[in-house]
């Protein structure tokens, strides 16, 4: 390390400064802020604790493949069994719901950065030592200039990251998504090791392919990106001779092996095969179908796909605000800082020059990560987190134009750096502060929780609980995640609103009745507990407030 400050002048400390720094936008306050719970996270939650506690989901299987969570799908395997981990060392809680994408996102920046620090297990003296010396040192074998490139790359990729408002907020809540970038940057990082490795690449190789098996068990777009990306990969790595048959097909067998059991899940769902169930695992079935993809037979698809090409036009320049959850992104800010676009398209401009030069795996796999989900983006309906893989490849393009400016002229791209950090202090004052509390009530439904656990406490095992439906969105869920109803309790007692939408929503189950009378009227509160929105409060008299919990009051009276 002090070797490579005396050669490069760059300062070492500068890289864990970054990762601490990320980590702390990160983990600080993580259980009270967003202050609420999202029914996603709801959702995770409550699965992870009934499949601890009990063995089984929401929806009555035992140790599911792929939990089918609303009835469609909406919440990947991977997020709901690390949850169920950090359900049983942490307790039920919003915090140990959050950790996970926590500490995943604060560990992204560092991984990121190792993607692009050089293999101390490969020799410079090999091919694809001296290969990567090229790609780093802009086409110069120079091992100082090689290094100190790609150690100013590596710590503007941390930085990029770390600092991102996309990647800050969705590490701070529970959406199966938002794990996905963790484990996209593990994967590419095996699969830069593999393809710059000169003995045992056959294992690293099959390592890579288990890795990027997982994604798809991360988040449901990844299914149909990752094939797209290993196929574009793989050949680009045997037109390198980086990659031999052999190691193909071992890499093939290892992803699909890993695969399988994803596999078998969408085939029997797609034949209308009966689930499997065993006592150790199971295989559900859907209850509804649903799809993202753009109906190919409408008349309306061209104007459909025309739509979604000016989205990912905004998406790369100025950031796609229209029609985006809150829960990902402070308006003004979107998903990258606006004023970044021209590091982007400038950073992809160069990667698709160093890629034709066949210099670069990394620059490589970011492009063929960031063709293939444009691509299937023009064929769905768009949203964010659907674009999930798309965070880490902008990242990694800003990087490599302020590491080409760093290495031009120092000067500049310190003050490109600067300017991002002083986005980052702006981006943190509205999320942090009061401004995203506000914007932020209606995905997260701010007390509700507080007020269901109050509510329990006052019914006791005789009285019916009445929630109101205003400002919330899927009150069952947080109601099951809090009031810790055991699943064969919920099935036995759920009325639906409708058991074959897309979406299930519960209008009833045990104690709990979801909806106020129609004639707008509020239930006796002596014979019922009820949960009001504060602005429906006004509707009972005062002294049968019981308690208010930010957005949401409980009123009872004996």
């Amino acid at each position: 390390m002090q070797q490579r400050e005396k050669q490069s002048g760059n300062p070492v400390y500068i890289l864990p400064l970054i990762i601490i720094a990320g980590a702390a936008l990160r983990l600080v306050l993580i259980g009270r802020l967003p202050y609420g719970l999202n029914q996603d996270e709801a959702s995770i939650g409550y699965d992870a604790w009934s499949l601890l506690s009990f063995g089984i989901d929401r929806n009555g299987y035992p140790w599911p493949i792929y939990p089918i969570t609303w009835g469609s799908g909406g919440g990947s395997p991977l997020m709901i069994y690390l949850t169920v981990l950090s359900t049983k060392i942490l307790g039920r809680s919003i915090f140990s719901l959050r950790i996970i994408p926590a500490i995943l996102g604060a560990l992204t920046p560092l991984v990121a950065a190792l993607v692009l620090l050089p293999d101390n297990t490969i020799s410079r003296d090999t091919p694809a030592g001296r290969d990567w010396e090229r790609s780093a040192g802009r086409g110069s074998a120079a091992p100082g200039k090689a290094s100190e490139r790609a150690f100013v790359t590596a710590c503007f990729a941390a930085f990029i990251i770390a600092i991102n408002p996309w990647h800050i907020m969705l590490s701070r809540w529970a959406l199966d998504s938002n794990t996905l970038p963790f484990f996209q940057i593990l994967a590419i990082l095996a699969l830069v090791r593999a393809a710059n490795a000169t003995r045992h690449r056959l294992p690293r190789y099959m390592l890579c392919a288990a890795l990027f098996a997982l994604l798809p068990y991360s988040y449901g777009s990844a299914t149909i990106v990752v094939p797209m990306v290993m196929v574009l990969s793989a050949v680009w790595l045997m037109l390198r001779k980086r990659m031999t048959l052999a190691e193909l097909i071992c890499s093939a067998l290892t992803f699909t092996i890993v695969l399988l059991p994803l596999i078998a899940f969408f085939a029997i769902n797609k034949l209308g095969m009966d689930a499997v169930i065993t006592p150790y695992f199971s295989i559900p079935t859907f209850t509804s179908e649903r799809s993202i993809f753009l109906p190919l037979g409408s008349d309306d698809l061209f104007t459909l796909i025309k739509n979604n090409v000016w989205y990912l036009i905004k998406f790369f320049t100025l950031g796609a605000e229209d029609g985006e959850i809150i829960c990902n992104y402070v308006p003004g800010f979107a998903q990258m800082y606006k004023f970044t676009f021209p590091l982007t398209l400038i950073g992809i401009a160069l990667g698709i020059f160093r890629t034709l030069k066949g210099k670069s795996t990394t620059d490589a796999v970011m492009l063929f990560f960031t063709l293939s989900t444009a691509l299937f983006t023009l064929f769905i309906e768009p949203d964010i987190n659907r674009m999930t893989l798309l965070l880490i490849p902008m990242c990694y393009f800003q990087a490599v134009t302020l590491s080409t400016l760093y290495m031009m002229r120092r000067e500049l791209g310190i003050a490109a750096g600067a300017a991002l950090l002083a986005a980052c202090g702006f981006f943190a004052v509205s999320y942090f502060g009061p401004r995203y509390a506000g914007l932020s009530h209606d995905a997260f439904m701010p007390g509700y929780t507080e007020a269901v656990r109050c509510a329990v406490d006052i019914a006791g095992d005789e009285r019916v609980i009445i929630s109101t439906y205003t400002g919330l969105s899927a009150p069952f869920m947080s109601a099951l995640y809090e009031s810790e109803t055991p699943p064969g309790v919920f099935l036995e007692t759920v009325e639906w609103k409708d058991e074959n939408a897309e979406f299930r929503v519960a209008k009833e189950f045990g104690r709990f009745i979801f909806g106020l009378p129609e004639d707008g009227g509020i239930p006796d509160t002596s014979q019922y507990v009820v949960i009001l929105h504060t602005s429906e409060t006004g509707s009972v008299d005062e002294s049968s407030i019981v308690a208010t919990f930010g957005d949401y009051a409980v009123a009872a009276r004996e």
